[in-house]
């Protein structure tokens, strides 16, 4: 969904350009960098969230492992 809202995007920006009279070869240039900088902030931002979301998952103590170290000073 979020790859199909950045291609509709970068092909919107592709006719504004070719529409105001840019030459084709500049205003594909230009497209091109727009959905290559909008994919780019995608997948950083997809992979900063896993990132995020393992590291909350791991800093959570298991229900389990509290008895076993009240055991152990026992």
């Amino acid at each position: 969904m979020l790859l199909r809202l950045i291609l509709v995007i970068s092909l919107l920006l592709f006719m504004l350009l070719l529409i105001s009279g840019v030459q084709m070869d500049v205003a594909l240039y230009r497209s091109l960098l727009v959905f290559m900088g909008l994919f780019s902030v995608m997948y950083l931002s997809i992979f900063l969230l896993n990132v995020v979301r393992d590291t909350n998952t791991t800093e959570q103590v298991p229900v389990g492992g509290s008895n076993s170290n009240a055991e152990q000073e026992n």
